[in-house]
């Protein structure tokens, strides 16, 4: 019997139908609670793993993020997956677990606003903006008060993310992941995976992703109007509908 990492779950477990989903940096399984919810309403078993060093989970033996991907390695050992699905870092994590999916069978693979390449001078800007907020400690009224769109529930799960994961955990894994450059890995994907990138509004940072996605091959790229950093807060239905595109079209 294959042992995997603890997990949120939604949904039967004799649902015929499964997905994955992957949180990002200084988060947890439960950034996911609105795309899960759902997609179990649609007959899914949802499965949220935690990534190492998050969720009061210890940190592996480097932070590089092929290590994340290789401890959630046994869900994939265990059961295949019609939908797979990453927030931020956690986008990088499913593009590292490409190379284990099933050569034939469809699979929906959906990145939320993850940045595939950043530069040297940006990563410097990027590493103290991150340690900072780690360190401010907002509270569920800050975060709703800096992201309208966000339910006081959303807002909860954003806390609880940062609080029960390392004070260290940005720098640790930015530092640990150098150069920051995934963009190659998209090679990996089987034929039989549609993939598809869903980026913030271009008002924001995602510009520079999209001329990044824009120059690969093979990705269905949609920009999401309004939305911020976390699509799956402000805009949950995208992410099932793009999800279901690519398996029920």
């Amino acid at each position: 019997m294959t042992t995997v990492p603890s997990a949120s779950q939604w949904g039967s477990p004799t649902a015929n139908r499964r997905a994955f989903l992957i949180h990002g940096l200084d988060s947890s399984s439960h950034t996911f609670h609105r795309v899960a919810s759902t997609l179990a309403t649609k007959g899914y078993l949802v499965i949220a793993p935690n990534l190492l060093g998050h969720a009061l989970r210890k940190p592996g033996v480097d932070f590089k993020v092929q290590t994340l991907a290789d401890d959630l390695l046994p869900y994939l050992q265990a059961a295949e997956y019609d939908i797979v699905v990453g927030h931020s870092m956690g986008a990088l994590v499913v593009l590292s677990l490409l190379k284990y999916l099933p050569k034939t069978k469809p699979t929906s693979v959906v990145l939320i606003d993850p940045s595939l390449e950043i530069a040297a001078e940006q990563m410097a800007h990027w590493r103290v903006k991150l340690s900072d907020h780690s360190k401010t400690n907002l509270t569920a009224e800050d975060y709703m008060a800096l992201n309208p769109l966000w339910t006081r529930e959303d807002a909860i799960w954003r806390v609880l993310g940062t609080q029960i994961g390392r004070s260290t955990n940005s720098d640790d894994h930015i530092d640990g992941n150098v150069p920051w450059s995934f963009s190659h890995l998209i090679a990996d994907k089987p034929a039989a995976a549609a993939l598809t990138v869903l980026i913030e509004d271009l008002r924001f940072n995602g510009a520079l992703k999209l001329e990044i996605v824009a120059k690969l091959k093979d990705i269905r790229a949609v920009i999401v109007p309004n939305a911020s950093h976390w699509i799956q807060y402000e805009f949950p239905e995208v992410i099932v509908e793009e999800a279901l595109r690519n398996i029920e079209e």
